[in-house]
């Protein structure tokens, strides 16, 4: 499958914080800053942004559906039948459900510094993943209604919000799919949602479409090691890329 990406999601970071006395380890109040802040970050993992197969995913399934065997195939061509029962799947792996909703992962947690005295502050950020049809403003308002508890500061760190969608019947689409289909005519190509971000926000101001593309064939491996240990492509697989964009310049250069 060659995806190409016409929307990705944008991001949020914020920022938790509980401020107590602090004080000695052997007279802990009921609830300590730590136990506090990690009731508020189990809340938010159990009670997730609420999703659905729509948008980008949704214009994905409609060209990758007809592709696929019986009886995927069917299931993915009544969605207005089998759409929950997919919900559900997808909510199952990772990978397939931040397609979906907007995540929420818990990266960084600080707190304590020696084990017989209970600090006197506790951070946490969280990171999400803004799926697009939801906001900076959503989501927030959305922590603030899961964790509901004033003893908890929220601070925005920094985000942006999801992309538009750009549209796949424009000119540089087609060109993109269909240098594609010449270079890896094994590939079905089908439009996508960039679950990660990329520079082309850089480009939202200047250009209608903006479209995500990376012509390196990866394996399930390959893709684990993406920001990872090890992290590397073959050269074979570098040199195919090369040979890909000069394909793509030749056919849209003279427009």
């Amino acid at each position: 499958i060659a995806v190409i990406g016409i929307a990705e999601k944008g991001y949020l970071s914020i920022e938790l914080a509980v401020e107590t006395a602090g004080g000695h380890s052997s007279m802990p109040p009921r609830h300590t800053g730590i136990g506090i802040l990690s009731a508020a970050i189990v809340a938010l993992e159990a009670n997730p942004v609420p999703g659905g197969i729509d948008g980008a995913v949704e214009i994905m399934f409609d060209h990758l559906g007809p592709e696929l065997d019986f009886p995927i195939k069917l299931v993915m061509a009544n969605r207005w039948l089998f759409g929950p029962i997919l919900e559900r799947v997808f909510a199952a792996d990772s990978t397939l459900d931040a397609m979906q909703r907007t995540t929420t992962a818990a990266t960084i947690f600080n707190g304590g510094v020696k084990a017989n005295v209970l600090p006197s502050r506790v951070k946490a950020t969280v990171n999400f993943r803004i799926l697009p049809g939801d906001t900076i403003d959503s989501v927030h308002d959305h922590v603030k209604r899961t964790i509901d508890d004033e003893r908890i500061k929220l601070t925005l760190l920094d985000g942006r919000n999801p992309s538009p969608i750009s549209s796949i019947d424009s000119p540089s689409f087609k060109a993109i799919q269909q240098t594609i289909s010449g270079y890896f005519p094994d590939a079905i190509v089908t439009p996508y949602l960039v679950v990660g971000g990329t520079d082309s926000r850089f480009y939202s101001e200047i250009s209608q479409n903006l479209y995500r593309f990376a012509p390196f064939r990866m394996t399930g491996d390959d893709r684990k090691r993406i920001h990872g240990t090890n992290e590397r492509i073959e050269i074979a697989t570098l040199g195919r890329a090369v040979g890909f964009y000069t394909a793509l310049i030749e056919k849209t250069a003279s427009r």
